[in-house]
């Protein structure tokens, strides 16, 4: 998981595995399903060949540093991010690359978290007469595989929520009506948090209030070369066929539908419709969206959303947009979930993990406590 306002790789002592992850980082967003991955071959002190994991089906971090290190990768040393890999998938496995390249030694920041391979990679180098090292602090690098890990073993997207609150705690000036509450520091904000994710998630009632476009862009409006899957949840009303991110030729939008809800035709000539058992709630609606390979979903919800995901565990991090105005007791409050029963004692199943000013406005972000590493 990328921060907003720090560097996890700064907390990392090894310079060449430091070096590794923030390339790992280059490639968040775009390898996708695939993890973000980073490798540093290093001979005699100095870089003979990196790489990072730019794209799903294209070339792992391994194999691009062997690539540009060619016949100097023979008695080098790997530093790599994530255990190097054994199975065949678009391309091959990494771990016997490695090995073939005449590596001496690999460096890992941590063991793949999939049940299925998890020390796989490890074993083989080491059964080949690889040495293998694994790094004094994997922290920084499960961080970097927050969303990943918890896609490979649960089946569900990693589920980041944005939403904007004034001073007193409201997302809106009054119910139903669209307002501006941030500024363009905020604005840049999002921009960055809707490319680094897989798809963008608002519910129905947001589009016929705010019509937004969901879309990646630059500060003079022009369009981002890769887009978010745009994804509507209508659990209880269907969107307008009218909404602008049908017709804006950004990309197909997927609507999440019930089951037993009936689809209209014409907007399943505009979108795809997705649908998932009423019974499994949020979480099959989520179960849905991870089939189509989204590992990173970002949610920009309105109160019942964001209410609905809270009361059922789903929200793994909370960005939150403080404006440096307030609202007024008649404005809506941000949540319209159930009530703790424990009116003594607060239950805080979020930490926060950083905070930043931007443009004015103040940005906490709020990571669920069993996430944070």
């Amino acid at each position: 998981m990328a921060r907003l306002f720090s560097d996890a790789s700064a907390s990392v002592s090894d310079p060449w595995l430091r070096r590794a992850l923030e390339l790992a980082e280059a490639g968040r967003g775009t390898a996708s399903p695939n993890p973000p991955v980073g490798c540093v071959l290093v001979r005699d002190g100095a870089v003979v060949g990196e790489g990072f994991h730019e794209r799903a089906g294209g070339p792992h971090a391994e194999v691009v540093a062997l690539t540009a290190a060619g016949t100097r990768a023979r008695g080098a040393t790997a530093y790599v991010t994530l255990e190097p890999c054994t199975h065949h998938g678009r391309t091959g496995p990494c771990a016997p690359a490695l090995a073939h390249a005449g590596v001496e030694r690999v460096v890992v920041g941590t063991r793949d978290p999939n049940p299925s391979v998890s020390g796989g990679g490890v074993e083989l180098l080491r059964a080949v007469g690889v040495a293998v090292e694994m790094a004094a602090d994997p922290a920084p690098f499960q961080e970097s595989l927050l969303e990943w890990t918890k896609f490979v073993t649960s089946g569900l997207p990693f589920v980041q929520v944005k939403t904007a609150v004034t001073l007193d705690g409201r997302p809106a000036l009054a119910r139903g009506v669209r307002a501006s509450l941030t500024g363009q520091g905020a604005r840049a904000i999002t921009m960055l948090l809707r490319a680094r994710s897989d798809a963008v998630m608002v519910g129905a009632s947001t589009v016929a209030i705010d019509d937004p476009s969901l879309c990646v862009r630059a500060a003079d409006e022009s369009p981002a070369q890769r887009q978010p899957l745009r994804v509507v949840l209508a659990r209880t009303e269907a969107p307008s066929a009218d909404a602008r991110m049908f017709h804006d030729g950004a990309g197909r939008v997927v609507i999440l539908m019930p089951e037993e809800a009936d689809a209209d035709p014409e907007l399943e000539v505009l979108a795809d419709v997705v649908t998932y058992p009423i019974a499994d709630g949020l979480r099959g609606a989520l179960r849905a969206v991870a089939a189509r390979g989204v590992v990173s979903l970002l949610v920009e919800a309105g109160p019942r959303l964001l209410s609905a995901l809270w009361d059922e565990s789903l929200v793994d991090e909370l960005v939150l947009y403080h404006a440096g105005g307030v609202a007024g007791e008649q404005a809506p409050a941000l949540f319209v979930g159930e009530s703790q029963e424990d009116a003594t004692s607060l239950r805080r199943p979020m930490r926060a993990m950083e905070a930043g000013v931007a443009d004015g406005d103040a940005i906490t972000v709020w990571r669920r406590r069993d996430n944070a590493p």
